[in-house]
């Protein structure tokens, strides 16, 4: 095993946090992706340059799962999934499947909040449906894009 793929394992088993993944699930998602085709280039030579196999991308694989449940932040959660996508495995199909279950979840749960705070703000007469063609809790992108308008005017930029 290269000096590379040792570093990008040793990173995502010491994760806790997003941030503590660093671009280790990035290199991990490049490594695995060079081991499906031989013709993949990430652009990086140390990447490019590094030595991979089946062995690896199936340690990188189990390191990312043993990881995932360590932290439900989207964002560490989203850097995972990323990286096992590369993966091409079919035996992930339930780890899709349950992980859509529960943000879809969460998605439509922090929406319906999100539209409640709309609701309330408006009752304040504050400007929160400027130019919707609808007031629903089910239209999630207008619910997101009123919520963010109304925020970027008071100087509040939310991230992602």
């Amino acid at each position: 095993m290269g000096e590379l793929t040792t570093r990008v394992l040793n990173g995502i088993n010491n994760a806790r946090e997003a941030e503590d993944l660093g671009d280790c699930v990035g290199v991990a998602a490049d490594l695995i992706r060079r081991v499906l085709s031989s013709a993949y280039l990430s652009g990086f030579e140390e990447i490019d340059q590094e030595e991979v196999g089946e062995l690896e991308k199936t340690q990188l694989q189990e390191a990312l799962l043993k990881a995932l449940p360590r932290n439900s932040d989207p964002l560490y959660v989203c850097s995972i999934l990323h990286a096992l996508r590369g993966t091409c495995d079919p035996a992930l199909r339930p780890l899709w499947i349950e992980y859509l279950t529960k943000y879809l979840g969460l998605l439509k749960s922090s929406n319906a909040v999100v539209f409640t705070i709309l609701l309330a703000l408006s009752d304040l007469d504050e400007p929160v449906f400027v130019g919707a063609m609808s007031r629903c809790s089910i239209d999630v992108q207008i619910n997101v894009k009123e919520a963010q308008d109304y925020l970027r005017r008071h100087g509040i930029i939310v991230p992602g």
